[in-house]
């Protein structure tokens, strides 16, 4: 049966554009959220930027439902037709539920991402100059069970608002199809309903405080990137040993770079702080030997989700194990050139290397070496919590070098 409808008011411009930007977020982050349960259904090249976009989107909902609760302080709900005290009663029930999930779910979600040991970052619209920070929580919340308490918790919040959405979406039909009142119309952009004035203050109030939140996040996260990493320099100041019958390093011209593999693309970086010791003569390859040490905190990482694990436990472990060695000791002569075998320990796990390598004398007694090393990272624990069946970054590691020396003064007697 139909009743009356007089006096019923239809929203204006800034509530409908909020609502419909929080719907189509909320719509895209439960059908994410479908999908990342059964990541098989995306390439791998892309289910690492998915996570990262869910963040981003996430966030956009807090920071828009933020607006929202600021411009209906300013602009409560129009006029609505009649109906029964135990239906309205449902009615703001539901609606209630609603902001409160629309709050309490990106919240969990960030309590998720700041409990994870992984510490991958999160940076928005996958920006490395948009950095977010994690929340502060108390130290006992952080790590596995900390984070697969909040993702449960977070997800039983995005069931909880399936279910929300699915009762406010099927009163709004109801009143529409069944009672044949004006409901669904109120807060669409098409229609003959007079519309809700605005309350100017509105506009200001719900862009400032979005702006305070988005901008206020920015800032601290930021500022804890910007905070400088302290790096050892013993390795960078060390003198490079002249062995007899050596070759000293030309440092200025000499690079040590690597490759891997993250989220399907190509991720490179370099070694900055390093010395060599190398004594080779090809006529003696018996005599032969090298070794490289590295700084571990000198180490760069192209990609910025890794650059902040890097150095930490599941990375390198700077802290703890701030030198990387590679010892050879074996070198034989091969169709393309020469190879080296021998050691190389990182975070004091030690693991046989084989280094290819081409060497060039120049007649002024210089030489040009060039080679490589595959490295296989799950031997030396890098990443191993993180990504131990290398779904986003990849097994093997290639380092190159690229040496230009000279002979080595004998040492005076």
């Amino acid at each position: 049966m139909r009743t009356g409808s007089d006096g019923v008011k239809g929203y204006n411009a800034g509530a409908m554009l909020l609502h419909w930007a929080i719907a189509l977020a909320i719509l895209f982050q439960l059908a994410g959220g479908f999908v990342m349960m059964r990541l098989n259904l995306l390439p791998d090249g892309s289910r690492f930027a998915f996570f990262q976009w869910h963040k981003t989107v996430g966030l956009m909902v807090l920071t828009l439902t933020l607006a929202r609760i600021a411009w209906r302080l300013l602009n409560p709900p129009p006029a609505h037709a009649p109906m029964g005290a135990i239906e309205a009663g449902a009615a703001h029930l539901v609606h209630g539920l609603l902001y409160a999930v629309m709050l309490l779910v990106p919240l969990s979600g960030w309590l998720v991402v700041s409990a994870s040991p992984t510490a991958i970052p999160t940076l928005l619209f996958l920006s490395e100059h948009l950095p977010w920070p994690n929340l502060t929580i108390p130290a006992g919340w952080r790590g596995e069970g900390g984070e697969a308490l909040a993702a449960t918790l977070h997800t039983w919040l995005a069931y909880s608002t399936l279910a929300l959405l699915g009762l406010h979406v099927a009163g709004a039909l109801k009143h529409s199809v069944l009672d044949r009142q004006p409901s669904l119309s109120r807060i669409l952009p098409v229609g003959h309903l007079p519309r809700q004035s605005t309350a100017l203050l509105a506009i200001p109030l719900a862009a400032g405080l979005a702006a305070l939140f988005l901008g206020g996040g920015l800032a601290v996260g930021q500022s804890e990137g910007a905070a400088p990493s302290v790096q050892s320099a013993a390795v960078a100041n060390a003198p490079v040993p002249a062995a007899l019958g050596g070759w000293a390093i030309d440092k200025a011209a000499s690079s040590f770079t690597y490759e891997a593999t993250f989220s399907g693309k190509p991720m490179t970086g370099t070694i900055g702080a390093w010395n060599a010791d190398i004594a080779f003569d090809p006529a003696h390859l018996d005599q032969a030997s090298a070794r490289i040490d590295i700084d571990a905190a000198s180490i760069t990482v192209g990609d910025p989700f890794v650059r902040s694990s890097a150095p930490g436990p599941d990375g390198l472990d700077v802290t703890s194990h701030p030198n990387v060695t590679v010892a050879l000791d074996r070198f034989a002569m091969t169709d393309a050139g020469y190879i080296a075998e021998g050691t190389a320990t990182i975070k004091g796990k030690s693991a046989p290397i084989s280094v290819p390598f081409t060497f060039e004398p120049g007649a002024d007694g210089t030489a040009h070496v060039v080679g490589s090393a595959k490295i296989d990272r799950l031997a030396f624990d890098l990443g191993a919590k993180n990504d131990p069946a290398a779904q986003w970054l990849g097994r093997d590691i290639l380092v190159r070098f690229d040496l230009k020396a000279a002979r080595a003064p004998a040492p005076a007697a």
